[in-house]
């Protein structure tokens, strides 16, 4: 699982941070434009960390609406006490977390989806773009079947590339409960993805 974004150089980071306070100044002014480039900005990053909490494409797409609605609404409130992404995590977090007290989620085992060992096709893959897929079908359902604490963690992190830091101000707590769930959720991936080896 690596991370979607490439480290940027501190020039590139003093850019963005720039551009991007440009546009939250401007949509807080009511320039729809402003606000649709935040939204282009920050959606699939908000739909990693929804489609890791529900399973599913619709209602991880229904979350993503439910979230920018929020940081719509918030907009006008927001003083920059913290980073905007920070902010728009914190609010996916929060509707991450009524889904899961609105709807209880239905974990089905990963023996279940994939079949028993001894069901597994003992043939070697030729295909490796097949092979590639299988894999990260394979970690994808091995992260969904964590505590969703953990999972967030771990998509805020091997997903999304935040800092330890950047995570628990996202999740409330402190960067070494971040360090412990990020310890455990990774001891679990790999107590279940070990039976699966050969495909990764």
């Amino acid at each position: 699982m690596g991370m979607k974004r490439l480290e940027l150089t501190a020039a590139e980071r003093n850019d963005a941070g720039k551009r991007e306070r440009g546009l939250v100044l401007a949509a807080q002014r009511g320039d729809s434009t402003a606000f649709r480039a935040l939204y282009e900005d920050y959606r699939d990053r908000v739909y990693s960390l929804a489609i890791y909490s529900t399973g599913d494409d619709s209602q991880a797409q229904d979350l993503v609406q439910v979230v920018f609605l929020s940081v719509f609404r918030g907009l006008k409130s927001f003083r920059f006490q913290s980073s905007f992404s920070t902010w728009v995590y914190r609010i996916a977090h929060n509707e991450c977390q009524n889904y899961h007290r609105r709807r209880r989620a239905n974990v089905v085992p990963l023996e279940v989806i994939l079949g028993g060992i001894e069901e597994i096709d003992p043939k070697p893959i030729s295909d490796a773009q097949h092979a590639r897929q299988e894999c990260q079908s394979i970690v994808q359902q091995a992260v969904m079947q964590l505590p969703f604490q953990m999972r967030e963690a771990v998509v805020l992190r091997y997903v999304e590339g935040l800092s330890y830091e950047e995570i628990a101000k996202v999740l409330g707590c402190a960067p070494g409960t971040v360090a412990s769930r990020l310890s455990r959720a990774l001891a679990e991936l790999e107590e279940r993805v070990r039976p699966f080896r050969r495909f990764l």
